[in-house]
């Protein structure tokens, strides 16, 4: 009997503990349709292991002087050692149907005075979702056109949580939005509504369901002080319908 009570005492207490330390799941009653996982990291080079994932490196994520890449006990991490723009996109992720999507996440380091309410587009780390096929001008000559998208960052300074700003760029059919506010040393989950944040950002009818058609993980740091240096870390990105 006190091997029993023993084992129920110990049992309970690892429960309670893996709770604390696991990110909470809100959509966990709706359908999972994806998960982009960044924990699974076995060894080897960290950019041919994002690429066997499908992600391909674009700008300054290739330059391991300006970016390095580690991997943590909370997945990967993503530091910008000077004034960056870096973007990974993953154009196989394609859904045909979604509602929710939940990020673990959070920064390390954020880009010293990044603050979308007063003008300093920066971000210490960003997922990008693509929403639907069709292709809208940016508004430059140099940067290709993109599908609707939605930016997701969590927040910097007296940034407005849930307010759809807009960038230089892509006025039409992008906006960014920050979250939560990030924790010392604690992963965090985000939830955020895709499809009724597309349809109010656009001004879409209820019934309009674009699809996904891609997602990118970015960071900007090209206007931030101190440098622009700059740390974050991704756990998994979950689509839920």
């Amino acid at each position: 009997m006190k091997n029993f009570t023993f084992l129920g005492w110990l049992l309970g207490c690892v429960i309670v503990l893996f709770a604390i330390s696991a990110p909470h799941s809100f959509a966990s009653d709706g359908r999972l349709l994806r998960a982009e996982v960044f924990h699974d990291y076995l060894e080897g080079s960290i950019d041919q292991w994002l690429s066997g994932k499908g992600y391909v490196l674009q700008k300054d994520m290739r330059k391991r002087n300006v970016i390095n890449f580690d991997i943590s006990n909370e997945g990967l991490v993503i530091e910008a050692k000077s004034r960056a723009f870096a973007l990974m996109q993953n154009e196989k992720v394609n859904l045909s149907e979604f509602s929710n999507i939940e990020i673990d996440w959070n920064v390390i380091k954020q880009p010293k005075g990044a603050s979308y309410e007063n003008g300093v587009r920066n971000e210490a780390l960003m997922v990008i979702v693509f929403l639907g096929d069709e292709r809208h001008p940016s508004g430059s000559a140099l940067i290709p056109d993109s599908p609707y998208f939605i930016g997701i960052f969590l927040c910097s300074g007296n940034d407005q949580k849930n307010h759809p700003y807009t960038g230089k760029y892509f006025e039409k059919n992008g906006r960014y939005i920050c979250v939560d506010d990030a924790e010392s040393g604690k992963l965090i989950t985000s939830r955020v509504d895709l499809l009724k944040a597309y349809r109010q950002f656009f001004d879409k009818e209820d019934g309009d369901n674009p699809g996904i058609s891609g997602i990118a993980i970015s960071l900007d740091t090209t206007k931030a002080e101190g440098g622009g240096q700059s740390a974050g870390v991704l756990r998994e990105i979950r689509f839920y319908h």
